[in-house]
């Protein structure tokens, strides 16, 4: 089979669209013949697929484009047909699809917006939502087959490998690979105001951080705080740590699958009603915006926190519920072969 995955990350979109569809390309790449097609975006993480073993089609960095015009871009560094078609970018709705029909013969959009057409055969929004069913009812062909919620999560296959010991006033901090606003450093200096004299801290940022510098010259005066960059080993700091301090979109649900608590401060949009959800579910604590966010108050957060062990457990089990380890990437996989095989009768 022949898969073709049509995905950007950059400094200012983040990398979590780059992330997701690395892990659904290493479930398919035993059976599958993958290749990307990405723009040269400053923080693109063309370097990372290709490293994976991936084949890389690169789009020159331009103005924004319309639909048609990145299909027809697209189309022109194609010299195959695919079989299978996935899209994952918030730019990219029915046009786009539509244009790419001759080329690729089923399509799957991966999507949590919510807020335009498709033309796909399958959609789906790894995130919890109350009204998830209806979401998508106006938005995809009568005929399109959705996946919607965290059971379709987009897991690597590390969160499925057994785990380290929970270690205590262990923190994890993540807000995610590029964190334009720049959260990491914030966090730092809320752990440095904490009165605890036992934390031990893990502090993750993406290759792409452009404040990486700066946030190494940060942590120089701190024996306990390690910083890790474009790590492979997410599931063990999550296994490890008794608390994270992070942003949402898809850590929700890789914290989740490891039952562990977490302080959220959501650093866009869209993050924000399924972040709403999760807290009144338990299984997270909703800290509010980024711009409403100080050192001072994270650090009042995070000392308030790691005295409630009690609080802390109940928060770790309502969200071990949310993704259970039955649940993720090769249960999408299953999906996705019996979708194809049930169109094909």
């Amino acid at each position: 089979m022949r898969v073709l995955i049509r995905v950007d990350g950059s400094v200012q979109i983040g990398t979590g669209h780059i992330m997701r569809c690395q892990a659904l390309a290493a479930r398919l790449s035993p059976h599958a013949d993958i290749t990307f097609v990405c723009r040269a975006e400053t923080g693109h993480l063309g370097q990372l697929i290709a490293a994976q073993g991936f084949k890389l089609l690169m789009l020159p960095a331009t103005a924004p484009l319309n639909e048609q015009q990145d299909a027809a871009a697209c189309l022109q560094h194609l010299d195959k047909h695919y079989d299978l078609l996935i899209i994952d970018h918030y730019a990219l709705g029915a046009k786009y699809s539509q244009a790419m029909r001759g080329q690729c013969r089923y399509i799957m959009v991966i999507d949590d917006l919510a807020n335009r057409s498709h033309d796909c055969d399958i959609l789906l929004d790894q995130n919890l939502f109350p009204d998830a069913p209806s979401r998508y009812t106006a938005l995809v062909p009568a005929s399109c087959h959705l996946m919607l919620g965290p059971r379709f999560a987009l897991l690597r296959e590390e969160f499925y490998q057994s785990a380290p010991p929970r270690q205590h006033n262990r923190i994890l901090v993540n807000f995610g690979g590029s964190d334009a606003q720049n959260m990491t450093g914030m966090a730092i200096d809320a752990l440095g105001q904490l009165k605890l004299s036992d934390i031990h801290a893990d502090i993750v940022i993406g290759a792409s951080h452009p404040r990486r510098e700066a946030l190494v010259l940060q942590l120089a005066e701190q024996e306990n705080f390690t910083l890790h960059v474009q790590c492979n080993y997410m599931a063990k700091l999550m296994h490890q740590a008794s608390l994270m301090l992070g942003s949402g979109g898809t850590s929700h649900w890789e914290r989740c699958i490891c039952a562990l608590p977490g302080l959220v401060v959501t650093v866009a949009d869209n993050q924000e009603a399924t972040t709403r959800y999760l807290a009144e579910q338990g299984a997270c604590l909703w800290l509010g915006k980024a711009e409403e966010m100080s050192a001072s108050y994270l650090a009042a957060q995070l000392d308030k926190y790691l005295q409630l062990p009690d609080q802390l457990e109940t928060m770790s089990r309502a969200a071990n519920k949310i993704v259970p380890t039955s649940a993720g990437t090769h249960y999408v996989i299953e999906e996705i072969d019996r979708i194809i095989r049930g169109i094909n009768g």
